[in-house]
């Protein structure tokens, strides 16, 4: 499968046709007024001026979590990260939704103890509280709260 890219004025990727791509908005069902952005305001309004051709959607979708009664895009996730000596945190997210705490949680495996976390993530600017190990000295889950302000 070849990519194509979709930007105003490229040719258009269907096979034997000639037009260009352009920008094209239709009328009618915005609801920025009530809450915007609106789904219509950030649709792709790209499509070829020949054969009407659009952009394809994202196949991918945008993961949200809720945080403080607001929803946004998840962009605290960290996978894992190696500790050393067969030691690592993995699953790991902060919630920093109270403005003077980050609250971790996340899991461990090798024999982690708490103070390789403190390590790891750092200690709060007026300290922090944990991290609390759940588990056996192999494997389990962790919480752990920066004081940041």
């Amino acid at each position: 499968m070849t990519t194509h890219v979709w930007e105003e004025g490229n040719e258009c990727p269907c096979k034997d046709c000639s037009g260009h791509i352009v920008i094209d908005y239709p009328d009618g069902n915005c609801s920025c007024h009530i809450n915007a952005p609106c789904g219509r305001c950030t649709s792709s309004f790209l499509v070829c001026d020949t054969c009407g051709e659009q952009e394809p959607e994202d196949e991918a979708p945008i993961s949200y979590t809720s945080l403080a009664a607001a929803v946004m895009p998840k962009q605290y996730a960290r996978p894992s990260k190696d500790l050393g000596n067969g030691k690592r945190i993995y699953d790991y997210d902060y919630d920093s939704s109270s403005g003077s705490t980050m609250a971790y949680k996340g899991k461990y495996e090798g024999p982690v103890t708490a103070q390789d976390i403190i390590d790891a993530l750092g200690t709060g600017t007026f300290g922090h509280r944990g991290p609390l190990l759940c588990g056996d000295k192999t494997r389990g889950s962790f919480t752990y709260t920066k004081i940041t302000d």
